[in-house]
């Protein structure tokens, strides 16, 4: 039986899928960040593959991961986990791929993954995961059967907070300004959050440059995902020092360095994403102080912080608009730190009233 916490709907599907005589070999868990998703993939996959008595610790040997080497799920990183599924499982009843990030499989990426979708081996199943479902191929959700995950609410999770030791007002302040992820997000993610925050005051202020702004926010960045090595990687790691100066060596310290710039890739892409999405929620909090509804600010802590700032609304509106469709142009894989240079420049010319055309997401002009 697959266990979700306060999932009881994808719960639900996912006992009804699991159970029948023929169960599906394809699908697409979405919902929010933080909702369980991933660690509901990976409890999906041990119970699909059933590895027998006693090897359960090898059930990796039939799971295949796919993430983003940056903003794109690119082929190559594809190849290894397509041809893994068309083989005999080593251990279990199948092979398993899930893919995290979904919504990344563009161009041909996306449509490499559409024989797998549309006539999958046998013996195997894929399994997508994405935060936004909106933006995953139309030929591939339509393929795949919907696990919804949602998210259970402020109170919810501040209640959840508390019995894990946090005081009452931080847990209030935590579960309304970062939702799931309070709970689930892990290191690298709340040192992001809060640059995120220094951002959205900084820009409510117009007190830095935006040079020095972006330079800042990267050099943290960098030393946060250094910081913040994965599992795989860890392991990785580790079967390279093992085999230093035997055979085997080299192309385990290869794949432990080339695995390395990948995390790098996708979490500085990542990264800037939650920096966006934490400024934006407290320039969204300026907004709501200019219009006179203070009470619905989800930064309470820094509520006085940001009415100092005497940001108007009208230009509260205009940043957000601009971070909003930044936000969507990191789909587009730009060179993130100009993108984010001339987000601020934006900002700034916002700020003494000078205005230009807002163009669509997907559109970089500067």
């Amino acid at each position: 039986m697959i266990a979700i916490e306060d999932q009881p709907l994808a719960e639900k599907i996912l006992a009804g899928a699991l159970a029948g005589s023929r169960v599906p070999q394809q699908f697409l868990l979405y919902g929010p960040a933080g909702t369980g998703k991933r660690l509901a993939a990976r409890q999906v996959a041990q119970h699909l593959i059933g590895a027998p008595d006693g090897s359960a610790d090898r059930v990796q040997l039939d799971l295949s991961i796919v993430r983003a080497s940056g903003a794109q799920i690119l082929v190559d990183d594809l190849e290894d986990a397509l041809r893994d599924l068309a083989t005999r499982p080593v251990v279990g009843r199948c092979r398993v791929a899930i893919v995290e990030g979904a919504e990344r499989l563009r161009d041909v990426a996306g449509n490499r993954i559409l024989k797998p979708l549309e006539e999958p081996p046998s013996g195997s199943h894929v399994i997508l995961v994405t935060d936004r479902p909106e933006d995953v191929l139309a030929t591939i959700r339509s393929r795949c059967v919907p696990i919804p995950f949602r998210s259970p609410g402020w109170q919810a999770i501040a209640a959840r907070l508390v019995a894990q030791g946090v005081s009452s007002d931080e847990a209030d302040v935590r579960a309304r300004t970062q939702g799931p992820m309070a709970i689930a997000g892990d290191a690298f993610w709340r040192s992001m959050r809060q640059v995120g925050v220094e951002m959205g005051l900084s820009i409510l202020r117009g007190d830095r440059a935006g040079a020095e702004v972006v330079a800042d926010a990267q050099g943290r960045m960098e030393v946060a995902a250094s910081q913040s090595p994965s599992d795989e990687l860890v392991e990785l790691r580790s079967a390279a020092a093992e085999l230093e100066g035997k055979r085997g060596g080299r192309t385990a310290a290869k794949k432990a360095e080339d695995q390395q710039k990948r995390e790098r890739r996708r979490m500085v892409t990542d990264g800037w994403a939650t920096v966006l999405a934490g400024a934006a929620g407290v320039v969204a909090d300026g907004l709501a102080i200019a219009l006179g509804a203070g009470d619905v600010v989800r930064h309470r802590d820094l509520a006085d912080a940001i009415a100092v700032t005497a940001a108007s609304a009208e230009f509260c509106e205009r940043a957000l608009e601009e971070i909003e469709m930044t936000r969507a142009d990191l789909l587009l894989n730009p060179t993130v730190d100009l993108a984010m240079e001339a987000l601020l420049v934006r900002i700034t010319l916002a700020r003494r009233g000078e205005r230009h055309p807002l163009r669509g997401a997907g559109r970089l002009r500067w």
